[in-house]
C-alpha cells in the first residue's frame, strides 16, 4: 500500500482544485426533492418527510467530469492506483474471459470523482472544511486498504431487538439497527406512493464483509451465511424471521452497488432478540454453522430443520402442528414399531433435566401426537388437558415449537459424536439405553452440552 500521508496531502490538493471548479459552476447544481424516513423511538417507521438535496452526482459526473479529470492534481491521485492490486480490482468489475486485463476500462479512475461527491454530500457547500475532509479521507483510505472486500447487507424482517446501531457480531455475520439510507433504498421510498406494510416494522439488518475476485460467487456464499443465522434465530426463540434482498456495497460511496435474491417476504410472528442473550444464541448458531448436512448420515437432521422452518410460516394451526410433528418424527422415529412410543420415550429421555420433567414431556408428547393422528384422520384441532393443566391449541403449538427447537439443536451436536454408516440407529440405541440406565443417561447428556441452553 502507498504512503498514507503523502496520499492524503495530494488528495487534499485535488479537493481544493476541484472545489474551485465546482464553485465556479455552482449555478448548475440541480436541487431534487427526496423523501426521508422518520422513525418512532422504538425504531419503527413513522412517516416520510420531503427534503431538498443537491444532485452532486449529476454535477460532477454529468457536467464537470472532463474539467476535473484535466486537473494536474487528478493525474497525481490516479497515479497511486496503478499497482497489481488495483488491476485486479478492475478485472473483478469487468468480465474478461480471456484473462487479458490490458484493454479493460480503468474503473478506478472514478475514485477521485466519487471521493469528491462523498465530500460534497456531507459538506453540502463548495467550501473546504478540514473536518469533513478528514472524515471522508478516513473512510476512503479504509476502503482502499480492503479493495476486494465487499459489504453485504440485507433487511431482517419479523425481527425486533434492543441491538443498536453499533450492532453485535455472531461469527462472520453482524446484526445492527437499520439506518435511514438503507431504509430509503430497501423500501423504494422515493418511487412508491405507499410503502409495503412489511417495512413498517423493519428495524434491523444483517451485515457481512466478504472478499472475492469476481462479482458473482460472493452472493452465494453470503446468502448461505445469512440463512444459517436466520435458521439459528428460528431455533433460538418463538418467531419466524426472514431476510429480504441482499444488497452489495450499498453503504460504500466509492463504487457502484447492486442487489440480488429478491425474496418474497410474508408477515409472520415477530421474533424478539435481546443483546443479553448473545452467548446463548452464539452456541445455537455454532451448532448450525458447523453441522455438516451434506453428509448422508446427517440428512435426517436437515430434513427435520427444514420441516420446522416450514411450520413457523404456516398460518393454519392444523398445518403448523402437522409440520412440527413430522419434524419430531424425523429425529426420533425410524423403522418398524410403535411410532408414538418411540417418539415419547426418546424425546422425554433426551430433553428432560429430571424425572419430573421427563414425565411431563412424555405425557405432553403422547397427547400432542395423538392429536396429530386425529387431525390426519379428520378430527378437529381442540383444546385439551395434559398433566392436570388446560392447554389451548396455541399453547400446544408453542410448547411443541420449544421442544422441537431443543431437539434440533441437540441432534445438531449429537451427529458430530457419531460416524460411519447407520448413524441414526447408533443414536437411537444410546437414547434407548439411557432410558433404562441413569448412569449412562448422565454420560450421554454430556455429549450435547444440554446445560448451556436448558
Amino acid at each position: 500500500m502507498f504512503d498514507k500521508e503523502i496520499f492524503k496531502s495530494d488528495l487534499l490538493h485535488f479537493l481544493n482544485d476541484s472545489l474551485k471548479i465546482c464553485k465556479n459552476n455552482s449555478d448548475k447544481l440541480k436541487i431534487k426533492e427526496i423523501r426521508k424516513p422518520v422513525f418512532f423511538p422504538n425504531g419503527k417507521y413513522k412517516k416520510s418527510i420531503t427534503v431538498d438535496k443537491g444532485d452532486f452526482v449529476f454535477l460532477i459526473k454529468g457536467l464537470l467530469k472532463n474539467d476535473i479529470q484535466n486537473l494536474k492534481s487528478y493525474d497525481v491521485i490516479t497515479n497511486f492506483f496503478v499497482s497489481s492490486k488495483f488491476k485486479k480490482f478492475n478485472k473483478k468489475f469487468y468480465d474478461n474471459p480471456n484473462g487479458n486485463i490490458e484493454n479493460i476500462p480503468n474503473f478506478v479512475n472514478e475514485f477521485p470523482l466519487n471521493f469528491l461527491i462523498e465530500y460534497l454530500e456531507h459538506n453540502v457547500d463548495f467550501l473546504m472544511n478540514k473536518l469533513s475532509f478528514h472524515k471522508s479521507f478516513t473512510k476512503f483510505f479504509k476502503f482502499l486498504e480492503e479493495l476486494l472486500v465487499d459489504e453485504y447487507v440485507a433487511p431482517l424482517f419479523n425481527f425486533t431487538s434492543d441491538v443498536d446501531e453499533k450492532g453485535i457480531q455472531i461469527g462472520d455475520v453482524g446484526i445492527r439497527k437499520i439506518n435511514s439510507d438503507e431504509f430509503y433504498r430497501f423500501s423504494k421510498l422515493d418511487t412508491v406512493a405507499e410503502i409495503s406494510h412489511i417495512y413498517h416494522d423493519l428495524t434491523h439488518v444483517m451485515i457481512m464483509s466478504h472478499e472475492s475476485d469476481d462479482l458473482h460467487s460472493g452472493y452465494d456464499y453470503v446468502k448461505e451465511q445469512f440463512q444459517i443465522l436466520v435458521d439459528s434465530l428460528s431455533l433460538f426463540s418463538i418467531g419466524s424471521p426472514q431476510f429480504g434482498t441482499i444488497y452489495k456495497n450499498i453503504t460504500s460511496p466509492w463504487i457502484h452497488h447492486d442487489d440480488k435474491f429478491e425474496n418474497n417476504i410474508t408477515y409472520q410472528q415477530v421474533l424478539q432478540f435481546n443483546k443479553k442473550d448473545k452467548r446463548k444464541f452464539t452456541f445455537i448458531y455454532g451448532t448450525q454453522k458447523f453441522a455438516d448436512y451434506t453428509i448422508k448420515g446427517n440428512s435426517f437432521v436437515k430434513i427435520s430443520k427444514n420441516r420446522f422452518i416450514s411450520a413457523l410460516s404456516r398460518p393454519d394451526p392444523l398445518d403448523k402442528l402437522i409440520d412440527l410433528a413430522i419434524s419430531m418424527e424425523s429425529l426420533y422415529v425410524s423403522g418398524p414399531g410403535d411410532i408414538t412410543l418411540k417418539l415419547v420415550n426418546r424425546s422425554s429421555t433426551l430433553l428432560a433435566k429430571n424425572d419430573k420433567e421427563r414425565e411431563d414431556i412424555w405425557s405432553f408428547m403422547k397427547k400432542a401426537y395423538n392429536i396429530r393422528s386425529g387431525i390426519v384422520h379428520g378430527e378437529e384441532l381442540r383444546n385439551t388437558e395434559i398433566n392436570g393443566k388446560n392447554y389451548t391449541v396455541d399453547d400446544i403449538i408453542e410448547k411443541l415449537i420449544v421442544l422441537t427447537q431443543k431437539s434440533i439443536v441437540i441432534y445438531s451436536e449429537l451427529i458430530n459424536h457419531y460416524d460411519g454408516k447407520k448413524k441414526i440407529e447408533k443414536i437411537y440405541d444410546d437414547i434407548d439405553r439411557a432410558l433404562i440406565n441413569k448412569l449412562f443417561l448422565k454420560k450421554f447428556h454430556s455429549k450435547h452440552k444440554k446445560y448451556i441452553y436448558s
